[in-house]
């Protein structure tokens, strides 16, 4: 399980994006569905969407939100976080970008008292979550 350095209450945005090689963007696709569906079922998850980028078909992109950072890392130590870690390296072709969000209001009315920074966390050889 991925346990982030430093504790919050606030919502988490979680946005990535990796290249796919083109013959496997089907498979990556897939691979990535069957994620969010399982993902969207989790305590915590208020949003977990899939697109693929406009200018550039074979990267696919993915949004998430979440309640709270416990939330998250419990998603991280699932098993379908798991299989998809296993299966996805193979079909990458460049870099993967992520980012991480720790938001600390929403419509101007705060989440959190005080935000503090968490680590970066590395999930897979070629995937880090900052």
């Amino acid at each position: 399980m991925v346990v982030f350095p430093a504790k919050q209450t606030c919502m988490i945005i979680v946005k990535g994006s990796f290249p796919i090689k083109s013959d496997q963007q089907p498979e990556a696709l897939e691979l990535v569905q069957q994620l969010a569906s399982a993902s969207r079922k989790e305590q915590g998850c208020l949003a977990y969407e899939v697109y693929v980028q406009a200018d550039e078909p074979r990267v696919i992109m993915v949004w998430q939100q979440w309640r709270c950072l416990d939330s998250l890392e419990v998603h991280f130590g699932s098993e379908h976080v798991d299989a998809f870690l296993d299966a996805i390296p193979d079909l990458i072709d460049g870099e993967v970008s992520s980012a991480r969000f720790d938001v600390s209001g929403v419509d101007g009315e705060p989440v959190v008292d005080e935000p503090q920074d968490i680590a970066p966390v590395v999930l897979a050889d070629n995937i880090t979550l900052h």
